[in-house]
This record gives C-alpha cells, sequence and structure tokens, in this order.
C-alpha cells in the first residue's frame, strides 16, 4: 500500500504533510514489522470499541451504548489489549495514539 501511495505522491506533489507521514509509518515498519499488526487484525467489533475506551465510560456502560452485554465488552478489550499486545486499558490506550488511531496527545 505505501508503494501505491509513493506512486500517487509522485503524480500529486501538493498532497501537503501526506507524504512525510507515510515515510513515517515506512520508517516503523522497517524498524518494526509487527507495530501494526495489532490494528490491522482488529474485528468489526473490536474497532466499534475503540473509539469508547479512553472514556470514563465502564465497560458495563460502554456495554449499554453498544448495545451488549458487559462481558462481551470484556471480552472484546481483552482481544484488543492481546492483539496490541498490552495487559491493561490504560497500555491499550497508549498504543492507540502510538498507531495513530486516536489524535495526539
Amino acid at each position: 500500500m505505501l508503494r501505491q501511495a509513493q506512486d500517487i505522491f509522485h503524480q500529486r506533489p501538493d498532497l501537503g504533510d501526506l507524504p512525510r507521514q507515510a515515510d513515517e509509518l515506512r520508517t516503523i515498519l522497517a524498524s518494526d514489522p509487527g507495530a501494526m499488526h495489532g490494528a490491522s487484525s482488529l474485528t468489526t467489533a473490536e474497532l466499534r470499541l475503540l473509539p469508547l475506551l479512553p472514556t470514563h465510560l465502564t465497560l458495563g456502560e460502554i456495554g449499554e451504548r453498544l448495545h451488549v452485554t458487559r462481558n462481551t465488552v470484556k471480552t472484546q478489550a481483552i482481544a484488543i489489549y492481546r492483539k496490541f499486545g498490552v495487559s491493561s486499558r490504560r497500555a491499550a490506550i497508549s498504543r492507540m495514539y502510538e498507531l495513530g488511531l486516536l489524535p495526539g496527545e
């Protein structure tokens, strides 16, 4: 995908900061090939949960918003933690920032 982006950058040099961001991503992937694995392997349900993790909401309250049980939210959260290589909600949130899944801290 980065190769395709590079071709587009050659055709459209007016894309602002995007080429630099792609270069940063290329550098990250070169230094840690597994860096993006966690984000790309998330299920639709886990992706729906992601934006709610950094909130003040409890797992039960998140479940109410998503119309699922607290246990379902807990199972999905644990799957996210495993895929991100972390063991807590706080660490998962930090990883989300690192992966660019949340705006900068």
